[in-house]
């Protein structure tokens, strides 16, 4: 796929954005640290749900040394014609094995300060991890836990895990398939289709030497997910 039509399917999604409502604009994390800083616009869109609106998250990125990367990002939504601001995060990931072919993985904490009406404060820990066993496969997997802190915060520990297999079909494109899955919390985890599962598709890579991009369509495969999801973020090096 060329990128000029990759960029044109960006855009359309970003128009359209307006008529869902967000549930996510997660994605499976690279455990990679790059030298350099770089900003990001991400958005998801969920349908089959009676809420309409649209969430937003902007992102900064900046590495310190070869090993350790520092983030902020400021989330938003829109619901009917008005937008309003959500939560403010910052993150820390530390690089904790690097091969250009072999095992990649990083140890990621991220903070959360909500507003107001955005609920509990919140601390994750990630564990990231990328294979690519050979020449243009490529495998990540990452498993989050989740602490609420403050007075309306949730007891116990939220449990999630993210996957994704990718191929390079051109040297600036890559397909592959992802699944996400919420177990819930340590206090309640249920049955199933009381958490959230998810899989789908995902197409990603650079339209030039600063620009890159990443879209992803997700269905819900238990009772509690969202039916159908579309992400998408473009992310530029300064």
């Amino acid at each position: 796929m060329p990128s000029k039509h990759i960029a044109f399917l960006i855009l359309v999604l970003a128009v359209s954005v307006s008529s869902a409502f967000a549930q996510g604009v997660g994605s499976v994390p690279s455990p990679v640290v790059k030298p350099g800083s770089s900003i990001s616009f991400s958005s998801g869109f969920a349908f089959g749900d009676e809420r309409d609106g649209t969430a937003y998250r902007v992102g900064f990125r900046h590495t310190i040394s070869e090993k350790f990367r520092a983030g902020a990002f400021i989330y938003g939504n829109n619901r009917g014609d008005d937008f309003r601001y959500r939560r403010f995060e910052v993150e820390g990931m530390y690089q904790l094995a690097s091969s250009k072919k072999g095992w990649n993985s990083a140890v990621r904490v991220r903070g959360r300060l909500p507003d107001g009406n955005d609920g509990a404060g919140r601390l994750r820990v990630s564990w990231l991890n990328r294979w690519r066993p050979i020449e243009r496969g490529e495998l990540r997997i990452a498993g989050l836990a989740s602490k609420d802190l403050g007075s309306e915060r949730r007891e116990g520990i939220s449990l999630e895990t993210r996957a994704e297999a990718t191929w390079q079909i051109r040297s600036t494109i890559r397909i592959g398939a992802q699944v996400f899955n919420r177990y819930n919390t340590t206090e309640r985890i249920g049955s199933f289709d009381t958490q959230r599962h998810s899989a789908g598709g995902v197409i990603k890579g650079a339209l030039t030497d600063r620009l890159s991009y990443r879209l992803n369509a997700l269905t819900g495969v238990s009772s509690a997910a969202q039916d159908f999801e579309l992400r998408f973020r473009i992310s530029m090096a300064l």
